[in-house]
């Protein structure tokens, strides 16, 4: 008796414990918790920086077509014989010297190769933010495993506190039956035994339970020391029909976002095989610019013009245009324009791959719903017949018709079943959400935020 008053305690103990949680704690549904994992979780923040960085390289690939414009300064002092600027003739005379110019150089041509990156670090940057979503599905898929899983531990957690006290008032009644005779001691110390069965899968399931959280903070990128996380699972109830998911992609012109990153990539390369091309054409620039100069003798009475005046009398300007030609540069080019031809075969064939990959994939998901659906089914009629089971052995029991065993081993297949279609039930909404993930169907509903 002092057992069973022990464990009633904690069992009260623990409810007051877990509805002083759940008052504390904000409600959150699956669509809130995929919202904090894509505002949160550590690799869609890198992600988003990632794609930050290409646009960044796109703006720095973009200047190459601005003209570059430097102004430049230099001043000097010449011992010993060198050239007099007044004179422009030699002598031993010590000069101070000082020049000023700007200067602007101008790309016209070069074979398209800087129209070419430009293109190609665009289609990067769209490739990288495709990248990005894909990065987040994975991890809104990974949340909403987890985000299920909480509630499978949830259940079986409920499941063996009800068996628990089932059981105990089970062993309250075996006792005072023992006392007038019409119980064993054996069946007394078996309904014990199945007692402390309990005890223990219902200190390991609340210990799951934990970690099922402890897993769904993480892929949340939610701090373990935060306030306690309370869920709400209206979502379970809408399951829909694998009919009303299967063409669904079809019909809404879907492409899976890893098939477009395959083809971004291929066009990726493809710019980037036209810019090795262009190296090999030649290039032509204009520059223009304009300098003057100063100079002044050291210990020389010569009077030389002020600053003003050789500002404006040295001044000079220039025009040009600028040619060049590569003609051997090491086969650098060559081997350069070959690896770009071998860079947009393999994208091809990746891009091949992935298509392939996504419609198994997208098979698999439509057959493990389908499958589900069934699984479901079936579990809930093993359930029912479990449960008329174990009621036809436990009223045995009573009446002395059946062991201790026998009750022990159908209260055990009834745990089995209710377990079984707990799981069954949340695989198949996991399945039903990753099958319209695969025709289309956004993982975060926006409208909800």
């Amino acid at each position: 008796m002092k057992f069973i008053k022990r464990h009633k305690a904690g069992l009260i103990l623990t409810g007051i414990l877990s509805l002083s949680a759940m008052t504390a704690s904000a409600q959150m549904t699956l669509n809130d918790c995929l919202i904090y994992a894509r505002d949160h979780a550590h690799a869609n923040r890198i992600n988003r920086i990632e794609t930050e960085k290409a646009s960044a390289d796109k703006r720095i690939t973009l200047s190459e077509v601005m003209p570059y414009i430097e102004y430049n300064m230099s001043g000097n002092m010449s011992f010993g014989r060198n050239i007099d600027p007044g004179t422009n003739t030699y002598d031993n005379k010590k000069t101070i010297s000082s020049g000023f110019g700007i200067g602007m150089s101008l790309p016209l041509f070069d074979g398209l190769v800087t129209i070419n990156n430009i293109h190609a670090s665009e289609v990067a940057r769209q490739r990288l933010g495709k990248t990005a979503d894909i990065e987040q599905d994975k991890i809104s898929l990974q949340v909403i495993a987890s985000f299920y899983n909480v509630f499978y531990c949830r259940s079986l957690v409920e499941q063996m506190e009800e068996n628990f006290q089932r059981d105990s008032l089970k062993l309250v009644s075996v006792e005072k039956e023992e006392r007038v005779g019409t119980k064993s001691e054996a069946d007394v110390a078996e309904i014990r035994a199945l007692l402390a069965s309990d005890e223990y899968e219902l200190t390991n399931q609340r210990n799951l339970l934990d970690k099922a959280y402890l897993r769904l903070r993480s892929d949340m990128g939610m701090q373990p020391s935060e306030e306690p996380l309370e869920l709400t699972e209206h979502e379970l109830e809408h399951v829909g029909s694998a009919k009303e998911l299967s063409g669904m992609a079809k019909e809404r012109g879907f492409i899976h976002p890893e098939i477009e990153e395959a083809a971004l990539a291929l066009r990726e390369s493809r710019y980037n095989l036209r810019a090795a091309k262009g190296a090999f054409s030649p290039k032509i620039s204009f520059n223009a610019g304009i300098s003057t100069s100063y100079y002044r003798m050291i210990g020389d009475n010569t009077v030389h013009p002020g600053f003003g005046r050789q500002w404006r009398d040295n001044m000079g300007q220039y025009l040009g245009l600028t040619f060049s030609l590569p003609l051997f540069t090491g086969l650098s080019d060559v081997n350069r324009l070959k690896k770009a031809r071998l860079d947009v075969k393999e994208r091809q064939e990746q891009l091949e791959q992935t298509k392939f990959r996504i419609e198994k994939e997208s098979a698999e998901a439509l057959l493990d719903y389908e499958s589900a659906l069934k699984e479901c089914k079936a579990a809930e009629a093993r359930l029912v017949a479990e449960q008329q089971a174990f009621r036809a052995v436990s009223r045995k029991f009573e009446l002395g018709a059946a062991s201790a065993i026998d009750y022990y081993t159908g209260s055990a297949r009834l745990s089995v079943a209710k377990a079984t279609l707990t799981g069954k039930r949340i695989q198949m909404i996991v399945n039903r959400i990753t099958l319209g993930y695969y025709n289309g169907e956004k993982l975060i509903k926006e409208q909800d935020i």
